[in-house]
């Protein structure tokens, strides 16, 4: 990482993480498919439409992945493992993710690990999404997912370089175009933000430093981080910094 984030992290009094990822319980995996699981009976097809399971269908082709691998999740659950299945396909590497780099870092230290939010409560927030909008979020991403390489990657180069006019016009924009995702962007950012925005305030209030890492699609817009925090009066000061040049 830059010289001026990594010098931030090592005078923080702690580090605050969305979820701490090295220390998930041992039933992870029984939480993920209690949120992520369909009832028993039912298959995905029997919960989406003809359509857009036909959009599925030739989005899987594309890949390795056989259909019937995702028959017994919801639809919300569907759309996280087709990113990571395109993820694969590309440079990106999930393991070097900025939140473990720097949770590996504390780790090694006796720099404090906070958690905003629990994997339970992350998963339960796409879980209570009705199926009618779990299966919006699936259409969403399958049209994003169309050139998924390219998108991908054009993504993590804007994230690389700062850019935030893209990042917006990537992660944001898409849902502002109907009312629908609207909502489903207010649900999966914008609350969580407000929550986010509290945490920071009572750092701050006990004078801590502290370096939190969160998603880039927090930081970003009129609801995101950065703004909240500007609206009640904290100054925010962006570092401009960008990592090492590197061929994604």
């Amino acid at each position: 990482m830059p010289k001026t984030i990594e010098d931030a992290f090592a005078k923080a009094d702690r580090l605050v993480v969305e979820v701490n990822l090295l220390n998930l319980s041992p039933q992870a995996a029984q939480i993920v498919f209690k949120h992520g699981g369909l009832q028993q009976g039912q298959t995905l097809k029997d919960v989406i439409s003809p359509s857009t399971y036909r959009l599925l269908q030739n989005h899987v082709q594309k890949t390795n992945v056989p259909i019937n691998a995702f028959h017994r999740f919801q639809p919300w659950y569907v759309t996280l493992l087709l990113v990571e299945t395109e993820i694969r396909k590309t440079e990106l590497q999930q393991q070097l993710g900025v939140d473990l780099y720097f949770l590996k870092k504390a780790s090694g230290t006796e720099k404090p690990i906070d958690e905003l939010e629990t994997l339970e409560s992350q998963l339960s927030l796409f879980s209570t999404f009705s199926l009618k909008e779990q299966e919006r979020f699936l259409r969403q991403t399958l049209q994003d997912l169309q050139n998924g390489r390219d998108y991908l990657t054009k993504m993590a180069e804007a994230w690389r370089q700062g850019n935030v006019g893209v990042l917006e016009r990537t992660l944001i924009e898409p849902f502002r175009a109907q009312k629908d995702s609207q909502q489903l962007f207010d649900r999966m950012f914008t609350r969580r933000n407000k929550k986010m925005v509290s945490a920071v305030e009572r750092y701050l209030q006990k004078g801590q430093r502290v370096f939190l890492v969160v998603g880039v699609g927090h930081m970003l817009g009129d609801d995101g981080i950065v703004s909240l925090l500007q609206r009640r009066g904290i100054q925010v000061e962006r570092v401009l910094s960008a990592a090492p040049q590197k061929n994604l």
